[in-house]
């Protein structure tokens, strides 16, 4: 059972001291996959999820969402939600859990990337990426950019962004396309690792050699297969 947020805040602001933090840091491996939404992130950590040694979470945190929006605007923000926040919270969620790996596969903080590499400076981070036009089909069918999706609907273009001028006048479509470019080159600027989510459907080779081998993960063969081998919906799961 999980501590309530206001038990988290409360436990945050009187009791966990950034050193108490990272010395629990020392003794984890810690990794966060990071990418634009629609692009497999929960298929993915239920996949890494299977790894013994290993809790991998999707997006656990209500208030990352709400961050994001935050951080899209401001590096600021993201350091300042990630250090008084965010990384306490880790803390305190699994301080008890009996596990060697901790990883996030989370779409909602990639504007957090530099804020997780000065406050885990041993984490492991890699930057997924899905072809552009399955991540914007999927979203067509969704309310991405819509004035429905409170997440996404004050996303737009930067001062001094090419776009920024032609905003009012582009179609949904064609947010979406400016949409999933540019958090991609954000993360590509800032993230070295950079992993295809079609390559780790289609060879457990690459799998395991650019996912499993560099995070210590240990997930067979024939758990792959079968999870990617899955009829379905596997659109419905990212």
């Amino acid at each position: 059972m999980y501590p309530s947020r206001k038990m988290i805040k409360t436990k945050l602001q009187f009791w966990i001291t950034n050193e108490k933090v990272n010395e629990w840091i020392k003794n984890k491996k810690i990794f966060f996959i990071l990418a634009i939404g629609r692009s497999g992130t929960m298929f993915l950590s239920q996949l890494l999820n299977k790894s013994q040694n290993a809790l991998v979470v999707h997006e656990k945190v209500r208030s990352d969402f709400r961050a994001y929006k935050e951080a899209f605007y401001s590096e600021k923000n993201a350091y300042k939600y990630f250090h008084k926040f965010r990384k306490k919270e880790i803390f305190l969620r699994n301080m008890k859990e009996d596990i060697e790996v901790y990883g996030e596969v989370n779409s909602v903080l990639r504007r957090h990337c530099n804020a997780i590499k000065n406050g885990f400076p041993t984490a492991k981070i890699i930057h997924l990426i899905r072809d552009g036009t399955d991540v914007v089909r999927s979203m067509m069918s969704r309310q991405t950019m819509t004035n429905k999706d409170k997440n996404t609907k004050n996303i737009a273009p930067k001062k001094g962004d090419l776009w920024y001028n032609n905003w009012g006048e582009m179609t949904r479509f064609e947010r979406l396309c400016w949409y999933w470019d540019i958090e991609n080159r954000y993360l590509n600027k800032n993230v070295e690792i950079l992993i295809k989510f079609e390559d780790i459907l289609s060879s457990y080779e690459y799998f395991k050699e650019k996912v499993l081998d560099f995070l210590g993960l240990n997930i067979s063969k024939e758990i792959w297969q079968k999870e990617v081998n899955v009829p379905q919906n596997i659109c419905v799961k990212l």
